[in-house]
């Protein structure tokens, strides 16, 4: 019967007005403890006054999800308004964790609101665009990183500005460009010693995987699901998964981006993080005068951070 239901986190409970809620008896079994369509009151939240552990129902798993997803976003919109920058930070980071605990397609799809409220309310001021970058978190996770790219992908198309519906979907693309990670074993990306081949191969994978699941949410704009394949391919022919040279123009902008911002904030066993004019240093040295990326597209990115950080 414990497969039947799943637990849900405390600090969602506020979500959760439209579905039963269920405790565990020292029996064992499930018992009713809010039937849907009432909230749990702000009081007992705050105070503790509920059971350590909540549960729903999974087949009712992706609808909670989409339901915490409307109301991070109805959050995110009232923080824009108020322009409490640091809580923007903190929604977007929290509505992204939330849908790749179960990254499907409706959980996916409800977070293109969330790029739409970014891409309308703030891609014309980097001020903001900066607020949502965490350059200094300690505790680094693919949400951290994937938002992180978003921000800097979504200053990227400012700056050569793009059309709306086009920023959307870089901003989609780039947020989406590590899904498959969520597929990967977790160990092999936290390991803090260096990897066998087999194992950097798994890491590998996670460009396939990350395609095969937005390839099942149906966008309508390809460009999403070949930057998750492609982002890690060089125009020479020398990255994976496929070792292509004709690569998707969303994927070699994210593929940028996505190098510099590990560079500068992923420590890793063989380097640390390094600061942003080194990290341009390394990546045209070794990178774009190796025919590995785009020059146009590396200056129009090095061009950009100017503005960014002046």
């Amino acid at each position: 019967m414990k497969t039947e239901f799943t637990l849900i986190k405390s600090s969602h409970f506020f979500a959760y007005r439209n579905f039963s809620l269920f405790y565990q008896a020292d029996s064992g079994d499930f018992v009713l403890y809010k039937p849907a369509g009432i909230t749990l009151k702000e009081m007992r939240i705050q105070e503790g006054l509920l059971p350590k552990k909540l549960y729903i129902q999974k087949k009712h798993k992706i609808e909670a999800i989409q339901e915490i997803q409307k109301v991070f976003n109805s959050q995110l919109k009232q923080n824009i308004q108020q322009n409490n920058l640091e809580n923007v930070r903190d929604i977007v980071q929290n509505v992204v964790k939330v849908t790749l605990e179960e990254p499907v397609s409706g959980s996916i799809q409800g977070i293109k609101e969330t790029v739409g409220i970014l891409v309308s309310e703030y891609t014309k001021d980097f001020n903001v665009i900066k607020s949502l970058l965490d350059l200094t978190a300690k505790d680094y996770t693919t949400v951290l990183h994937s938002v992180n790219v978003m921000a800097l992908a979504l200053g990227f198309a400012s700056y050569l500005n793009y059309e709306r519906g086009r920023k959307r979907i870089l901003g989609l693309a780039a947020l989406l460009h590590d899904v498959g990670k969520i597929r990967v074993n977790a160990d092999l990306l936290k390991a803090a010693r260096q990897l066998t081949d087999q194992e950097f191969k798994e890491i590998q994978q996670h460009t396939i995987k990350g395609y095969n699941i937005l390839d099942h949410c149906k966008f309508s704009n390809n460009e999403i699901k070949m930057t998750a394949l492609q982002h890690h391919e060089k125009l020479d022919g020398s990255g994976y998964p496929l070792h292509v040279k004709n690569i998707a123009e969303f994927a070699q902008i994210v593929s940028v981006i996505d190098c510099y911002e590990a560079l500068t904030n992923d420590d890793r066993l063989y380097r640390k993080s390094i600061a942003p004019l080194n990290a341009l240093e390394v990546m045209k040295s070794e990178i774009v005068d190796a025919g590995k990326f785009s020059k146009e597209l590396f200056k129009d990115f090095a061009n950009m951070l100017v503005l960014f950080y002046n």
